[in-house]
């Protein structure tokens, strides 16, 4: 895909932010509705999204890219780790701190943000991709990342099967499923999971159109440890598995690009969710969240035109 065909997408994809926005700012949308946006986007139009991704044919290529995916990951959380004990002893941090900024760092924004961004920019192929490393995310959240949020909130919330009980797991399951047994859907069925799937993208950025809304950038502007962590997450990151791909990989495939792009994510939603449900530090989660994303609006989209040059 061409440099200008690339910028073009993400402005068409970005500017769907504005509609929210505005929204939000003449308080046409509350709290609740877009709560009830973002229910709608969980529980429906994502999880057919992602089942509509996995209808591929079968093939070892494939199953090879999944591991691969799964490998750089695992890879991605274990760097994260280590940057965040950085930036916590180099600002200082109280431990419970220092355990949020390394869930934030280690858990990107895959869904809302890099599902839809790599559905624009690479097809199906890309929401394929993507949607296998936010599976992979997910088990990560609800294990490692659960036990991260109770170092810091100092509540015990013990790991369970109930939070792998959510439709978007359900249906990577199901796609997964369909996949390795090379069924495809019959039209009847694929067509109209195919048109609610289509409807994440713009419902997404309404959401994230809605939030940056109703955010205090006053409040934002003095804390330099979620700027600090915000550069590590959107560039440090991404620009550590760009080199990775650069000298494995001959050549940058969709696989490779979409690696490198969902590592460019912004800090996921459900750091403050977490943070909220379970009385941490919720100001300083929606802080990072919301810087995160005003600047990944810039750093993602130049990360998507370097691959695409590279």
């Amino acid at each position: 895909m061409a440099t200008t065909q690339i910028i073009l997408s993400l402005v068409k994809l970005f500017l769907m932010i504005i509609p929210g926005f505005v929204l939000s700012k003449a308080n046409v949308i509350d709290e609740h509705q877009s709560k009830g946006i973002s229910s709608v986007i969980v529980n429906l139009t994502w999880p057919c999204l992602i089942v509509i991704s996995l209808q591929r044919d079968f093939s070892k290529e494939l199953c090879v890219n999944m591991g691969i995916l799964a490998a750089a990951m695992v890879c991605a959380i274990g760097i994260a780790f280590v940057l965040a004990r950085v930036l916590a002893k180099s600002f200082r941090m109280e431990s419970a701190k220092m355990y949020l900024v390394i869930f934030m760092l280690m858990f990107g924004n895959t869904g809302f943000m890099g599902i839809p961004v790599c559905s624009v920019l690479y097809g199906s192929e890309g929401t394929f991709y993507a949607a296998l490393i936010d599976c992979v995310q997910d088990v990560f959240i609800f294990t490692a990342g659960m036990i991260l949020i109770e170092k810091s909130t100092g509540k015990h919330i013990g790991l369970s099967i109930k939070h792998f009980m959510t439709p978007g797991f359900a249906s990577i399951v199901i796609g997964l499923g369909l996949f390795i047994a090379g069924v495809s859907l019959p039209q009847v069925i694929y067509v109209p999971l195919e048109t609610i799937g289509a409807a994440t993208s713009p419902l997404a950025m309404l959401v994230v159109g809605y939030q940056l809304g109703k955010v205090n950038f006053r409040e934002m502007v003095g804390d330099l440890s979620l700027y600090a962590m915000s550069f590590a997450r959107l560039i440090v990151m991404p620009l550590i598995f760009l080199a990775a791909v650069w000298i494995l990989f001959p050549e940058m495939s969709v696989l490779t690009k979409v690696l490198v792009v969902e590592m460019a994510t912004p800090v996921a939603a459900c750091t403050t969710i977490y943070s909220q449900q379970y009385d941490g530090d919720v100001g300083f989660a929606t802080k990072g969240v919301m810087l995160s994303t005003v600047l990944s609006i810039v750093t993602l989209s130049v990360f998507a035109v370097v691959v695409e040059m590279i």
